[in-house]
Order: C-alpha cells, then structure tokens, then sequence
C-alpha cells in the first residue's frame, strides 16, 4: 500500500494532537523543562531518547544540534520538533536527509520561530517540496538571525529557493550592523 501526502498529514498531525494532549496533563515542572519534556513526550510516544538530542537538553553550552545520518524515523522526530521551542540557546541545527516532509518543515518552522540565536538550519536532502521551501521562506523573513538556510537537493521551484537565499543574505547584512554591539536583539553568529 502506498502512503500519499495525505497520509503523510494524518498520520503526523493525529500523533502530535495526541503528545501535546498528553504534554498538556503534565506538571509544569515537565512541560518547562527540555530534558523532562522530552523524555515524556519519547515516553507518551513509544520512542527511545535520541542521545545527541537528550545531550542538547541537558547542556546550553551545546549550541549547535546534528541529527545528520542518525535515521530517525517520522514518530522519534515529533518528540524533538515538540521540544526544540525550549532549547533557545541553539544556534545551529542540521537535519539533512532525515526525510522530512513538508508537514515535518512546518512542525520544525513553528519550533524555529522562537529560537533568539538559530543562525544555520541545513534540511538539505529531505523529500520536501515548494511548500517545504515556503514555510521555510517565511521562517527566514520572520526571524532575522537565520542567516544560512540550506536545501540542497530538495525539488522546488528554482525562484523559491533563490528567494530563501536573498532573504538570508538580508538577514546577513543586517548582523553586520550588530557587530561589536551588545544589544540584545543581535544574536550571537558564529562560524559553525
């Protein structure tokens, strides 16, 4: 039997329905923490903790999050989406072909939107398309830090991916300005 997009929608969308319904009868203790979040929403989920993740929670001087070849699958990847909103000290984030979709994009947008310091996403290689990329676009435009944004391999309109690119090298020009500044609003960048 083969899964459409459709499908694809569903199936994430009822198991995130179904972990923020469980996160919502947690103890604040759990649902404010990164470490504790996560390792119930792997329990709600079924999922054994991802290592690198779990170390990411647990240490805010790991800045940089590479998940790059460790295979996770679509339901050990919700419980990382629906914690990263937490870890506001990341500054750079590598999913490459870690076959996210465009549902998965969106979910890992939401998470993006509210980090200070994201300065480098790499999704490159994933099997998202144009939607991926617009989400993707979006991100960029809202959140000025974002200054790489990379989608090698990923199929979608050539205009799209040249437009992520020139929002990016905006968002660059506009650290320039930050440099040697200590305002709050400008994010550490560093060279990863």
């Amino acid at each position: 039997m083969t899964v459409t997009p459709y499908d694809d929608i569903v199936d994430i969308g009822r198991r995130c329905s179904k972990l923020r319904e469980a996160l919502g009868k947690a103890s604040d203790d759990v649902r404010a923490d990164p470490s504790s979040k996560y390792l119930y929403m792997c329990e709600v989920s079924g999922e054994r903790p991802n290592p690198v993740f779990l170390a990411v929670t647990r240490n805010k001087n790991i800045r940089s999050l590479d998940l790059h070849n460790t295979y996770l699958g679509h339901r050990a990847l919700l419980p990382i989406l629906l914690t990263l909103s937490l870890c506001t000290w990341i500054e750079y984030i590598n999913l490459q072909e870690e076959r996210l979709t465009t549902t998965l994009i969106e979910l890992l947008c939401e998470a993006l939107a509210g980090l200070p310091r994201i300065s480098v996403i790499d999704v490159s290689g994933n099997p998202f398309g144009s939607f991926g990329v617009e989400a993707l676009l979006k991100l960029v435009r809202r959140r000025e830090s974002i200054v790489e944004c990379h989608v090698n391999g990923v199929q979608c309109v050539g205009a799209l991916s040249r437009r992520l690119q020139a929002a990016c090298e905006r968002n660059a020009r506009g650290f320039h300005k930050c440099e040697g500044t200590e305002d709050p609003r400008c994010p550490v960048v560093r060279n990863v």
